[in-house]
């Protein structure tokens, strides 16, 4: 099981060649072209704008370090925000922010993936969330 094709998925990435690898990936897999935002604020924008709209995202890959709003802070917001709060994130890291991955997974983040990572990597990723989303599902 997978996502739906129809799923609707966020890159924050500075890093264009990092947002190319999660393009690949997802176009592989047949989903329509994912939004992308440069930044923190940029990718929060798009968030809350998915929400008003009431076509939240089905996932968001967020790269920890950014400029203006980082990935974590990101997620803070996210996950303290009611309307977004379930949003699954899955966040890019390093191998040396070890520490700032524990932080992630306190904050309640979906997963994350270490850089450098290809496009198998991420398929791989997203089929892990997505049966990690609907295993703890109780509501039905």
């Amino acid at each position: 099981m997978m996502f739906k094709k129809n799923s609707r998925f966020l890159i924050v990435e500075d890093s264009s060649v990092v947002r190319e690898i999660i393009r690949q990936a997802l176009e592989q897999m047949d989903y329509k072209p994912a939004d992308e935002a440069e930044n923190g604020k940029l990718g929060w924008e798009k968030i809350l704008l998915s929400v008003e709209e009431n076509k939240p995202y089905d996932l968001v890959f967020s790269d920890i370090n950014m400029p203006e709003i980082d990935g974590l802070k990101l997620l803070e917001m996210v996950r303290g925000n009611p309307s977004t709060s379930q949003m699954p994130i899955v966040v890019v890291t390093t191998e040396s922010e070890k520490q700032i991955v524990l932080k992630a997974v306190m904050s309640g983040v979906s997963g994350y993936m270490v850089k450098p990572f290809g496009v198998e990597n991420v398929k791989t990723k997203m089929q892990e969330v997505y049966a990690r989303l609907n295993s703890s599902d109780t509501t039905g």
